[in-house]
């Protein structure tokens, strides 16, 4: 168990008049209107341009937010301006925040995380070594910019299939299934350039590709009053891929099953091994038949959806907040059991359009019995019923109304 010191300034910062600094911000968030309910200020911390990946906009949402300041390379200064606005609490938005937030925290004297090791919460591959380390599963694999050095490591492990992805975690970009050489050495360049674009790291990691069931585990972890820290999962969402490994649905677990359980255990150790003293982190794990849960992924970053929405209405357990109260030090609340016979499911949209999805397919999809939820953007409908098969019918009218389109039956 790892613990740590709660610095009195934040245990202090409960009464309303203080504030939070929201690092690295992609897109407008409700982080500020989130905090405000709780009686917090927000600053958002920008990146100058230099300093954002290429793929991002040159500029940081700052809707909402009581300040804005923009972080143009030196700490020092940073510091020098959010001292005045009397900064609380830090949390990083996107997985390029996570480093400075991190570094802020350390420099402000809040209580957060190592900065040197915050690779650990950002980046598969350090995952993987430390994992390993700790002696807890986790993938083989080789972090490294080097063709060469990657080819070397597949030959001398030679698993079945290779998985080559970008070492950033929480970018848009694929990982790629390979076979052999051939297929790592065609895939490789591609990959690196959109990694450097996506992410400003071009370090890739090939690792061995694991079968088996595809979990989201999300939690949440506060520092206890006697400096212990606490792990708590907070939600569990089964996913099923299609055959070319794009994300089809999620469906939310029941927290009482074996399954629910030996997840969260596995999941309280690799929290433990990545340094995770507060806030929220969002895991994807695989249950293999000979070594059981095995960490791919792990993102100490807000994983919100509309999802989010539909599950606290439909359980009562509101994941920002949650998320939001670990890192201000709020008395969290207890995890919220999926509620017996209440089915939830998200369903990733299948689109072939560059300009979204189609507004007609849109209208179809919201006035399905079960739908909730309906986000354009992140092209992601939540079901939701007390009858499985009520749920069942309606993602299977998705479907068909998405082979409809695709073939010509629908209109635009």
């Amino acid at each position: 168990m790892i613990t740590t010191a709660l610095h009195p300034t934040l245990a202090r910062a409960t009464a309303g008049t203080a504030t939070v600094a929201v690092v690295a911000p992609r897109e407008a968030l409700p982080y500020a209107q989130a905090f405000a309910r709780r009686g917090w200020r927000t600053v958002s911390i920008g990146l100058a341009p230099h300093l954002r990946p290429l793929a991002l906009p040159a500029t940081s949402p700052t809707a909402g937010c009581t300040d804005a300041v923009e972080h143009t390379g030196s700490l020092r200064r940073t510091v020098k301006k959010l001292r005045p606005l009397g900064v609380s609490a830090v949390i990083a938005a996107s997985p390029e925040g996570i480093e400075l937030a991190d570094r802020l925290a350390w420099q402000l004297g809040l209580p957060g995380p190592d900065p040197a090791t915050s690779v650990l919460r950002r980046d598969r591959g350090a995952q993987a070594t430390a994992l390993a380390q700790a002696d807890i599963a986790a993938p083989r694999c080789v972090r490294t910019t080097s063709l060469a050095y990657a080819l070397e490591w597949a030959r001398f492990y030679a698993p079945p299939r290779f998985l080559l992805a970008p070492a950033a975690v929480g970018i848009d970009v694929a990982p790629v299934s390979c076979a052999d050489d051939l297929q790592i050495s065609s895939a490789w360049p591609e990959m690196r350039r959109a990694a450097a674009r996506h992410s400003t790291d071009a370090h890739l990691v090939l690792t061995e590709e694991l079968t088996g069931p595809r979990y989201l585990v999300n939690s949440s972890t506060h520092p206890g009053p006697d400096g212990t820290t606490h792990h708590d999962v907070t939600d569990i969402w089964a996913e099923v891929h299609t055959p070319e490994g794009h994300l089809d649905r999620s469906d939310l677990l029941d927290r009482q099953p074996l399954l629910a359980r030996v997840l969260t255990m596995y999941m309280r150790r690799v929290l433990d091994a990545l340094g995770v003293v507060s806030g929220p982190v969002s895991s994807h794990i695989v249950y293999t038949v000979d070594r059981g849960p095995v960490l791919l992924s792990a993102l100490a970053v807000p994983g919100l959806s509309p999802a989010d929405d539909a599950l606290r209405s439909c359980t009562g357990h509101d994941r920002l907040g949650t998320a939001l109260d670990a890192v201000t030090a709020a008395q969290p609340a207890r995890p919220t059991p999926a509620p017996a016979g209440r089915h939830i499911v998200r369903i990733r949209l299948h689109t072939h359009d560059q300009d979204g999805t189609p507004p007609r397919l849109l209208r179809s999809v919201r006035q399905l019995p079960t739908a909730v939820a309906v986000s354009p953007s992140s092209h992601e409908v939540v079901l939701s019923h007390a009858r499985s098969l009520a749920v069942e019918a309606d993602y299977q009218a998705i479907r068909a109304l998405e082979r409809d389109r695709f073939h010509g039956a629908g209109c635009p």
